[in-house]
């Protein structure tokens, strides 16, 4: 009897699939409407060790949610038969707190297929796994399409206001002024592999048409 060999699933990269957002090139302001997207998102009042390999490390509280993302994707594989790839950590950076800390939202983007079923299931396992009844304020986030001027860092991530103040400087000059606080997407994993002034930083914020 002749066996049948297990199905190879097709790995679906958000990075590709979203070429505008994570794709960018040095030097260039972009400005775009960002599609609807999904993300798993924690909220953390938190200080950062800065000099961590690719993107900023938490020091007063876990980075969780990305073991939320893990199953999730496990449960898009088995019930969907959707395969993805981590994608890169997001924070947005909406404020300084006391003690150094920041108020922020750090975050990971999920495939489209993604419901709030599967978050919910997904929420459950790690509790089960981690052995607590209760986790951080982990949340499922699903945006309305949004207007964003976006620009690639490249050098080490601390010093990516830098390239903030480029894309204020260049909003003043189209007419058109930051709604909100900015976003940084570290596209380099956090592994000692690579010198700090090759990492790469998409530095994004929402916009708004300036009022004369």
């Amino acid at each position: 009897m002749t066996q049948l060999k297990p199905k190879t699933l097709k790995t679906h990269d958000h990075r590709k699939i979203y070429r505008d957002i994570y794709q960018l090139k040095p030097d260039k302001t972009v400005i775009q409407l960002l599609p609807e997207l999904k993300y798993v998102s924690q909220s953390m009042i938190t200080s950062y060790h800065m000099n961590w390999d690719g993107r900023p490390e938490p020091i007063d509280e876990k980075w969780i949610a990305w073991k939320v993302v893990n199953q999730i994707k496990q449960i898009t594989k088995k019930e969907l038969e959707y395969k993805f790839k981590l994608m890169p950590p997001e924070i947005i950076w909406h404020r300084a707190a006391d003690n150094k800390k920041w108020i922020v939202d750090q975050m990971m983007l999920v495939a489209d297929c993604v419901t709030d079923e599967m978050f919910e299931r997904a929420m459950e396992r790690v509790k089960k796994n981690l052995r607590v009844k209760e986790l951080p304020t982990i949340t499922f986030k699903k945006t309305n399409p949004t207007l964003c001027a976006q620009r690639l860092h490249v050098g080490h991530y601390k010093h990516a206001k830098e390239t903030l103040q480029k894309i204020k400087e260049d909003l003043e000059a189209e007419g058109y002024q930051v709604n909100g606080a900015h976003r940084e997407i570290y596209l380099y994993p956090a592994m000692d592999c690579y010198p700090p002034e090759k990492c790469k930083t998409i530095v994004s914020v929402e916009i708004e048409k300036r009022s004369n």
